[in-house]
């Protein structure tokens, strides 16, 4: 059985130790680590979690004993290697939230502690794994569909997710998630791409977009300043912050 910590005690880090609830015999979630009181508690309510075993930080939990095999880090993008690096050098390997950097010499500082320190670090490119994807790269390996010479990738994002991630969400500007939007929302799409073609790099990666629909000119009649406050046609819009977070207060925890 292998023990794991909870570091950042979002959405994705809970989804990914939900495993050890499916499979108690393969997987136990023995700590956490968040800054959010709430969160800590809610995990140690999930897994029967004693207080010192809670922890404020990456660093507070890095600087006690090592009790564990290795740490889902599920932090925002700009807090990815900060949190890493102490707990690489305290013995934990990491499976680690994308993207796993926001600049090349993040992403160096990273590789060099992991080869430090001799730890494994596996970064959370889930859709490698799906059924779909896997079949797909299957017949491209075996060279069933042909020699690829071009890829044309499109990123569908439905717009309740949008909204939630990359218009009201801790997403919507680089300023704020330190990663921009090929980054933080297409990280999925560049490394499905590459992995199609393993062993083939990518000779360059660029993106371009503009803000064209949330802006105060384009409003619909009646919309108001702020969503719950002031606005007439929140009870029948797509957008409606009621429907997307009190409706649901469990969905974009």
């Amino acid at each position: 059985m292998l023990k794991a910590i909870i570091v950042g005690a979002g959405h994705r880090a809970l989804t990914y130790a939900s495993y050890a609830r499916q499979h108690p015999n393969e997987l136990q979630i023995v700590g956490v680590a968040d800054p959010i009181a709430a969160r800590r508690e809610q995990v140690a309510d999930l897994y029967d979690l004693p207080a010192e075993r809670c922890f404020c930080s990456a660093e507070e939990l890095a600087a006690q004993p090592k009790f564990a095999d290795f740490v889902i880090n599920g932090t925002m993008d700009h807090q990815h290697v900060a949190t890493a690096l102490p707990l690489l050098a305290a013995g934990y390997d990491m499976l680690l939230e994308k993207p796993f950097a926001v600049s090349e010499e993040e992403m160096w500082q990273l590789v060099e502690a992991a080869r430090l320190h001799k730890r494994k670090v596996a970064i959370c490119h889930v859709l490698r794994f799906a059924p779909f994807y896997t079949a797909i790269r299957q017949k491209v390996v075996e060279g069933v569909i042909g020699d690829i010479l071009n890829v044309q990738a499109t990123e569908h994002v439905s717009y309740h997710h949008h909204v939630v991630g990359y218009v009201r969400g801790k997403w919507n500007s680089k300023a704020k998630c330190f990663s921009p939007m090929l980054m933080a929302k297409c990280c999925h799409d560049l490394d499905l791409i590459t992995w199609m073609k393993s062993g083939v790099p990518p000779v360059s990666v660029s993106s371009f977009g503009s803000n064209m629909q949330f802006r105060p000119e384009r409003a619909p009649a009646g919309a108001g300043t702020r969503c719950l406050v002031d606005c007439e046609i929140e009870p029948d819009c797509l957008y409606s912050a009621r429907k997307h977070y009190l409706d649901h207060p469990n969905r974009w925890a």
